[in-house]
């Protein structure tokens, strides 16, 4: 016989945002998840509310993210941006520095969405989903300080461990994920990052007018100066360009937020006798970024590592050629719709720069490819995904889908009550302060730990369902756990349960005298 289960009529999710910074020192991954999370929102309508969770040197760039249904609360202060006045008289914006450990279960939230990947607001039995860009640790450490490899792997295995699904950015991704940490496939999902319409729709200084980016045809390369975006090699194999190609050649501009190797390449590009072939631009905004498209000769992408690689689509999108290497998911992306390169080799490059800027018909066939590929890619697929994924997980809470490791250990279990309402759950004890250390399940859902000694409390809260729930508790460890001979729990240290509504009702789910009540 099946159940008829009650839904809720709006999701909530809660988005870890605490990682975001001003300007472009995300990399592209910002406009991603901003132009991703608005066409769920557009998707959802008033079936979503988002609360995001932010950190004070970023919180007035996700104003402009929120519907006037979302709520936004800054729980960190950075020391560099002190909180000013969050709200402007907004009722929808608080502060609350430092946030309570549970915040995300106080403010009722359905599901918790960390597109950066790190969990550190995950709640014990509230789902999860995390966005996992890439592994670029694992593939091309070389890129990175032994401290970053230590970072990254340790977010890594936490974000694994806690998550309900795990979102990657390309069928690639996924793949390196079953590869390198063996993830179930039915854990993952992927969503591509189509949000290279968002420069169209950034308009607001699109009449003002601009310097061209270069007095020349130029290429045009759009990326933070990470290690693995490979700028040392572009510069080498661009002089030489220059050098045999003299006048004729192309200028090289590019765009990325200002850290401290930039001083170090703009020393290379002197060195290199090319200073004046290579424009610096530093951080640009999306007016600025769209112009420079419109008018951009190629597209030179010699990354060594990508999650994604929106600057393919955004060169699609603009009816620019493409020169970028293969691996990983750029092949994915670009298909036949690039000039392939070897990113490790300068000559490759070389090669690619004149063979692209010196051939109007190969420059017209890779632009014709891009824009019949371009097809493939689609925005509110991408966000259809994404929130299908918050539904599963929420339904995930409903079906219980995750089963205890434990479920053949004894238990102390109880049913909730009925009701859609939050319930304070009080414990009882034989002894004045237990100090065994309870794992709290919900329909053998793992909920969370409960420690009565420790933290000086008598019980946890958590919303029920109109169908009600099994509450079950389990002593931590077997040599806290006191059997009588004939199999029973009465040596449990718990003698009594009760819930307590918030108008004061009350409702006595166990008594040691195996009395139970609903």
């Amino acid at each position: 016989m099946e159940i008829a289960r009650s839904r809720p009529q709006r999701i909530v999710v809660a988005v870890d945002l605490l990682p975001l910074r001003p300007g472009g020192e995300n990399g592209g991954i910002k406009p991603a998840i901003f132009t991703l999370l608005r066409a769920v929102g557009d998707e959802a309508g008033d079936g979503l509310v988002f609360v995001f969770l932010t950190n004070s040197a970023s919180h007035a760039q996700v104003r402009d993210l929120a519907r006037p249904r979302d709520i936004l609360i800054c729980v960190l202060e950075d020391p560099g941006h002190p909180c000013a006045q969050l709200s402007d008289g907004k009722t929808n914006e608080f502060e609350v520095i430092p946030p309570p450990f549970d915040l995300v279960r106080t403010i009722d939230a359905d599901v918790l969405y960390c597109p950066f990947g790190a969990t550190t607001s995950h709640t014990p039995g509230l789902p999860t989903v995390a966005l996992i860009t890439d592994l670029l640790h694992k593939d091309f450490p070389f890129t990175l300080t032994e401290a970053q490899i230590a970072e990254r792997e340790s977010y890594i295995q936490s974000t694994i461990r806690v998550a309900t699904r795990l979102q990657c950015i390309s069928r690639s991704g996924m793949e390196r994920m079953i590869e390198h940490y063996r993830v179930p496939r039915a854990t993952l999902f992927y969503t591509y990052l189509p949000i290279h319409i968002r420069l169209d729709q950034s308009s607001a200084e699109l009449d003002v007018p601009a310097e061209p980016a270069s007095k020349r045809p130029f290429f045009f390369y759009p990326a933070n100066l990470w290690l693995h975006k490979n700028h040392e090699l572009l510069l080498l194999s661009f002089a030489r360009y220059c050098h045999e190609a003299e006048d004729e050649g192309w200028d090289l501009v590019l765009t990325f937020h200002e850290d401290d190797r930039a001083g170090h390449l703009r020393s290379l590009a002197h060195t290199l006798g090319i200073s004046e072939r290579v424009r610096f631009a530093g951080f640009v905004t999306e007016p600025e970024l769209r112009r420079i498209w419109q008018s951009a000769g190629a597209l030179i992408f010699p990354s060594l590592h990508e999650g994604f690689g929106i600057p393919l689509l955004e060169a699609m999108h603009y009816g620019v050629p493409i020169i970028s290497g293969s691996d990983f998911s750029l092949r994915e992306v670009a298909g036949d719709a690039c000039y392939r390169i070897d990113p490790r080799k300068p000559a490759s490059v070389t090669q690619a720069l004149f063979e692209v800027s010196g051939n109007s018909e190969l420059r017209a066939a890779l632009i014709k490819r891009g824009r019949e590929r371009l097809a493939l890619f689609d925005l509110k697929i991408a966000a259809t995904s994404l929130l299908g994924a918050f539904r599963d997980v929420t339904r995930g809470e409903y079906d219980f889908p995750r089963k205890s490791k434990y479920s053949r250990e004894p238990s102390l279990t109880a049913p909730t009550p009925a009701s859609a309402e939050r319930w304070k759950i009080e414990l009882d004890f034989d002894e004045p302060a237990s100090s065994t250390k309870f794992s709290v399940y919900l329909n053998d859902m793992f909920f969370g730990s409960f420690t009565p000694a420790i933290f000086g409390e008598k019980g946890f809260s958590f919303f029920c369902r109109p169908e009600g729930r099994t509450l079950a508790l389990r002593p931590f460890a077997e040599k806290t756990l006191r059997v009588a001979t004939n199999g029973g729990l009465a040596e449990i240290p718990v003698k009594r349960i009760v819930a307590k509504g918030t108008d004061s009702r009350q409702v006595l789910l166990y008594e040691k005298c195996n009395r139970q009540s609903a």
